[in-house]
């Protein structure tokens, strides 16, 4: 017969282990969904234009890029 507080023990590192699982989870769902939006704006300016994009963004450090790029759209992309 297991005492109170084995009980309680055991009921908190089941908890703790399904908290590991829902977070695992939770990081693929994140995973996938940003695997989606990629998809689907490499989609809209096609792969070769995309492939152009990110080459060029690596040759002027990323940052600069992306600064310019929201200058050009006037400031309404997203951060």
């Amino acid at each position: 017969m297991k005492s109170k507080v084995e009980r309680e023990r055991e009921a908190l590192e089941q908890a703790e282990q399904e908290l590991r699982e829902r977070r695992a989870k939770l990081a693929e769902l994140e995973k996938q969904e940003s695997a989606k939006a990629i998809d689907k704006l490499v989609k809209s300016v096609g792969r070769e234009r995309a492939i152009e994009i990110l080459e060029l963004s690596l040759q002027v450090k990323p940052k600069v890029a992306l600064d310019k790029l929201r200058e050009l759209a006037g400031g309404s992309a997203k951060a």
